[in-house]
């Protein structure tokens, strides 16, 4: 398994991915995810919004304990709304960033995660190497794919984050977050780690390469 870094890489040459796949082998699915279920589901920007609800309600429960002025309580409340906004606000925009530049594939041999807002990185993930696939579907039909490896692969949990699994960091777990139809998108996974197996007549899961974190060009991180 190998990932590298590609600042420049031109994504609409080669259809999202950093360089064009090796010969014979074919896109099978490409999404990115959900701003809006980044927002909620991985920022938490309910809880945020949660969070400083209560603090308005403290205001004005203390306030009116102590016998503030009304003036200095609505100007209090105007400051928590103000600070609230300005920070669910800043979640929303990271969260619109991280899913222009979040592009995941599947093709008939592997899954190619690239994201980064700042600077793209894009990580070759060979079928050969994940143990098992968990799917989470929500009520409406997005949701996330974990990609469990084998236990001597070792990734980084910081360097996946957000596209990662929980806090799972004894054994990392990348993760397709917040995509649209992901019951579908689990099933052509599943149906591409069958054959793959079955073409290179070994148990999925099967390591083919170890991580080493060479940094190479696209077309020569086979698995």
């Amino acid at each position: 398994m190998t990932g590298f870094i590609a600042p420049e890489f031109d994504e609409k040459a080669h259809g999202g991915l950093p360089g064009p796949l090796p010969a014979g082998e074919h896109i099978v699915w490409q999404g990115s995810p959900r701003a809006a279920g980044i927002a909620r589901h991985v920022l938490k920007t309910r809880w945020i919004a949660g969070y400083f609800g209560i603090m308005l309600v403290w205001l004005v429960a203390t306030g009116l304990y102590f016998g503030r002025a009304a003036d200095d309580i609505i100007m209090s409340l105007v400051i928590m709304t103000l600070a609230g906004a300005v920070v669910i606000g800043l979640a929303r925009w990271y969260a619109g960033a991280v899913a222009r530049a979040t592009v995941y594939t599947i093709t008939e041999k592997r899954v190619v995660m690239k994201f980064g807002v700042a600077l793209p990185t894009a990580f070759n993930l060979p079928f050969a190497e994940i143990e098992s696939v968990d799917v989470l579907e929500r009520a409406d039909g997005s949701g996330n794919i974990a990609l469990r490896f084998q236990p001597d692969v070792r990734l980084a949990w910081l360097v996946f984050w957000p596209n990662v699994r929980g806090f799972r960091m004894a054994r990392t777990e990348p993760q397709l977050i917040c995509i649209d139809d992901v019951t579908e998108v689990a099933g052509l996974l599943a149906t591409q780690l069958h054959a793959n197996a079955a073409r290179t007549q070994r148990p999925a899961g099967a390591a083919e390469q170890t991580m080493d974190g060479t940094l190479m060009p696209f077309p020569e991180a086979a698995e």
